[in-house]
This record gives C-alpha cells, sequence and structure tokens, in this order.
C-alpha cells in the first residue's frame, strides 16, 4: 500500500480509486488505512461512518491521527447554533 498514492488521490479527489487502494485486506488492522478511510467517508458526507471508522483506528492506535478526528468529529456533531435555529 503506498500512502502517498492515496494521499494524492485524496487531495485530488478521487475517492472512489483511494478507496479501491484501501479495500480489504489492506485496512484490516491498519489504523492508517482505516483512518484514511474514514476521511474518505466524511468528505462523501458519510459522516457516521466516518466516525465509526475513525472509532475502529483509535482503538488500534489510540496515540493516531484517528484519535484526533473522532474528537474534532463529536465535536461538529455536537455543535448547536441558536441563532440558525428556525422554529
Amino acid at each position: 500500500m503506498n500512502k502517498e498514492q492515496i494521499q494524492a488521490l485524496y487531495l485530488d479527489n478521487k475517492l472512489e480509486e483511494a478507496s479501491a487502494l484501501l479495500a480489504p485486506p489492506a485496512a484490516q488492522n491498519d489504523p492508517w488505512a482505516i483512518y484514511m478511510l474514514g476521511r474518505i467517508a466524511w468528505k462523501q458526507g458519510r459522516k457516521t461512518d466516518a466516525i465509526t471508522l475513525y472509532e475502529q483506528a483509535a482503538a488500534l492506535d489510540p496515540g493516531s491521527e484517528a484519535a484526533v478526528a473522532l474528537e474534532q468529529a463529536h465535536e461538529i456533531m455536537a455543535f448547536f447554533n441558536k441563532d440558525l435555529y428556525n422554529p
């Protein structure tokens, strides 16, 4: 698995191609691969899937980028702006 290639595909919004390179068995027990699948899911708007993947990656490596991403995702999802509330 070439991390630089996957990062480049992600940055170029070639998400399906990046996902294909990360498909099992490549992502089975690799926290970075699972984290990247989470980033792809988040970028595609599948926030629940992304959080689940961040949780899996953080469980494998608690000090990884996934743990930070998980915390940020929870903060984003918990944000409530009462000024945007439309009764």
